[in-house]
């Protein structure tokens, strides 16, 4: 009797070290629900996530004191992962170590973790007694039962249910189940003939800490939908450069100082080009003008230099024919009155 004691607290020694060290060599540690999964399901799972998680079952004791040991050393969190508030370690861990659950270790961070665990569930027939996690229903059409008695059971299950072109038919939609409550074991093995798989079977995570940030999440705060939240963050962005532009001048930040300079400078431009005042940005325009004016006045003086004989020549060309235009048609108009 004493040897077997004796094994039995190595063996438990050896288990608790086993996963201390599996925690110690993990970047985020989550505590999972295996209730209702057999040793098939368990093993469909850990094949499919060899590549991304490595999943330890084990008795909740030793679980729980693994990570009373790996916390005890572990400086707590001040993340807000929690539901209800700020992370505070590994060792809250145990609070979810209840009915029947294992350990999932993983170098993935806890949102890729939850993603990863909840694709990995597959559609499975709902358990008698189990409670409905939203409403069932079985829809109006063909089945693909075969003809016979169990027209007879679905009537007593109170489904409509006849025979049409050789195939068992619900003649009319009905609720079997509303949410929240609990499967017949008739009906619950009603749906599986009928292949309603209302549940989903995998793995639920009950927790989630990451070693790294020292923060503990809860699946409420890992649910998120990424598509919606990206589309939230770009809508909120925009509204916020929204503001920021309308109340520029009163708040510049970084993302709208760069228009503020720009603008600035657009409005000094034009402010010295008006007052004429030389800058390095605007002396070229000022002497453009200035040299355009010049020009100009030169020429309605009739001030004879090397740039406004060109002009000036130019000038009395189109004034003498014009002159010459006017002269033909008065001596024209003159012979017509005649």
């Amino acid at each position: 009797m004493k040897k077997r004691v004796k094994r039995a607290k190595e063996w438990k020694k050896g288990q608790v070290v086993e996963i201390k060290e599996s925690i110690a060599a993990s970047k985020t540690v989550g505590v999972v629900k295996i209730r209702g999964l057999g040793a098939k399901q368990l093993q469909r799972i850990r094949k499919e996530f060899r590549e991304k998680a490595r999943l330890r079952v084990s008795k909740n004791s030793l679980i729980s004191l693994s990570l009373r040991e790996s916390g005890s050393g572990t400086e707590k969190g001040t993340g807000s992962g929690t539901g209800s508030g700020t992370g505070s370690g590994m060792q809250e861990m145990v609070d979810f170590v209840e009915d029947q659950t294992g350990l999932i270790f993983t170098d993935l961070d806890a949102f890729e973790l939850f993603k990863v665990l909840e694709a990995g569930k597959i559609p499975a027939p709902i358990k008698a007694g189990a409670v409905a996690p939203h409403e069932i229903a079985i829809e109006e059409g063909p089945t693909s039962l075969k003809p016979g008695p169990v027209v007879g059971e679905l009537q007593n299950l109170g489904i409509p249910a006849g025979i049409s072109g050789g195939k068992v038919t619900i003649k009319k939609r009905k609720v079997a189940v509303a949410e929240g409550e609990r499967v017949s074991p008739g009906l619950a093995e009603m749906l599986a003939r009928l292949e309603i798989y209302p549940v989903k079977e995998g793995l639920d995570l009950c927790a989630v800490f990451d070693c790294e940030s020292q923060v503990l999440f809860t699946p409420e705060v890992l649910q998120i939908d990424t598509t919606k939240y990206f589309a939230d963050l770009k809508e909120v962005a925009r509204a916020a450069f929204s503001v920021a532009t309308h109340i520029k001048y009163d708040y510049p930040t970084r993302f709208t100082v760069g228009s503020l300079l720009a603008e600035a400078s657009v409005k000094s431009q034009a402010l010295a080009l008006e007052i004429a005042y030389p800058t390095a940005l605007t002396i070229k325009p000022l002497l453009q003008k200035a040299y355009s004016d010049a020009l100009n006045l030169s020429v309605n003086a009739c001030v004879y230099e090397r740039e406004t004989v060109g002009c000036l020549l130019a000038k009395a060309r189109t004034q003498a024919e014009s002159l010459a235009r006017c002269a033909g048609l008065g001596e024209g108009g003159v012979g017509e009155r005649e």
